[in-house]
């Protein structure tokens, strides 16, 4: 079951194994290569949704309880002794309703979350975006700058890359959430200055999740700083994570 839901980059002696739920159509190997950014004391674990990478024949999965229940367990076989929790975007809504399962489930719990570009889950205004046409969701995401132009325009790769991305839009869409016991690792909030979509008023109520303290680190970027600013948001998140 590990297996299939996480990608571990091992490392011998790490303290710390840092579960990454990716954004909306997020490959593992996308971020595999932060692994050695980590440092010697993190080993990076990757959620491996259904309908990319190598589980791209099973049927992609569209309701957001259903995935964290999947990956919940899959966590909890892992057994690892120390675990991290970090979400980006679509993943840091995921990654909150692992943490309410794995408090309700009596699981071990997280050391510390790190909420990424995402808005706190109450104020979310998802569009439908599973819902358009090729041309238009592909112009879409050309205006969200994750995807290099060259890719966008490639129609091969887009005809592999489109059925998962909406799939997670539309896990994204149906998503509602509901309030919730403050749980108990501390939670921080890492946020582009540049991002149009997430901006100061729409992060506070991710520190309210928590009942210990948290902080919103702010860097230079859009939506995407996690990439396009990778040693500077490497950086921070080893600092959080020690």
């Amino acid at each position: 079951m590990t297996r299939d839901w996480l990608q571990t980059v091992r490392k011998p002696g790490a303290r710390t194994r840092l579960y990454v739920f990716p954004y909306a159509g997020g490959n593992p190997a996308a971020f595999l290569p932060w692994s050695a950014g980590l440092g010697p004391d993190v080993e990076l674990s990757v959620v491996h949704l259904p309908g990319r990478g190598w589980r791209h024949g099973e049927p992609a999965l569209t309701d957001m309880r259903e995935a964290a229940m999947s990956i919940a367990a899959a966590i909890a076989a892992d057994g690892a002794a120390r675990p991290a929790f970090f979400g980006h975007s679509m993943g840091a809504v995921l990654m909150l309703e692992v943490a309410r399962i794995a408090t309700l489930m009596h699981l071990r719990l997280p050391e510390v979350m790190v909420a990424s570009g995402c808005r706190w889950p109450g104020m979310l205004e998802p569009e439908p975006l599973h819902d358009l046409p090729d041309p238009e969701l592909v112009a879409r995401l050309g205006e969200m700058g994750g995807t290099p132009a060259e890719i966008l325009a490639d129609p091969e790769i887009m005809a592999i890359a489109l059925p998962s991305l909406r799939s997670d839009f539309e896990m994204l869409h149906r998503y509602r959430f509901r309030p919730g016991i403050a749980l108990r690792p501390p939670l921080h909030v890492f946020a582009g200055r540049a991002d149009p979509h997430v901006g100061a008023e729409h992060l506070e109520g991710w520190l309210r999740e928590t009942r210990s303290p948290g902080k919103v680190h702010w860097f230079d970027g859009g939506h995407f700083f996690l990439h396009g600013e990778q040693a500077q948001f490497l950086a921070a998140l080893r600092g959080v994570l020690a």
